[in-house]
């Protein structure tokens, strides 16, 4: 008769370390994701008065692409004529960017660039 003193199963760890892993990988993908989300929203965020702005998906209402580029770059489509923590744009003159939701709430005023 065999003798068991009752100390870990030899496959214990073998399910600890799958589920590390999946832990891990899990962590991993969930940090991309927040980081894509993040670089997307960091242009538009980063934008100060006097920045020319292109953009990407201009047929968007929701998610436009706005990238600060140089104001000699043939892509500069609008300049940043004012950026509000909240509120709206005189409609007459600019064009508004609005981003709301994550704590970092702002409006930018876009003048049409002309170079």
């Amino acid at each position: 008769m065999p003798f068991y003193q009752g100390g870990p199963d030899a496959t214990a760890p073998r399910k600890s370390k799958k589920k590390l892993i999946f832990v891990i990988v899990g962590v991993a993908v969930a940090a991309a994701i927040g980081a894509a989300v993040w670089a997307g929203q960091d242009e538009a965020a980063a934008a100060e008065v006097g920045d020319c702005m292109s953009i990407g998906n201009p047929a968007s209402t929701t998610d436009p692409d706005l990238k600060i580029v140089d104001c000699g770059d043939k892509d500069a489509k609008y300049k940043v004529a004012e950026k509000k923590d909240s509120g709206t744009c005189d409609i007459k003159k600019y064009a508004t960017y609005r981003e709301t939701g994550g704590g970092d709430d702002f409006t930018l005023c876009l003048e049409p660039y002309k170079p």
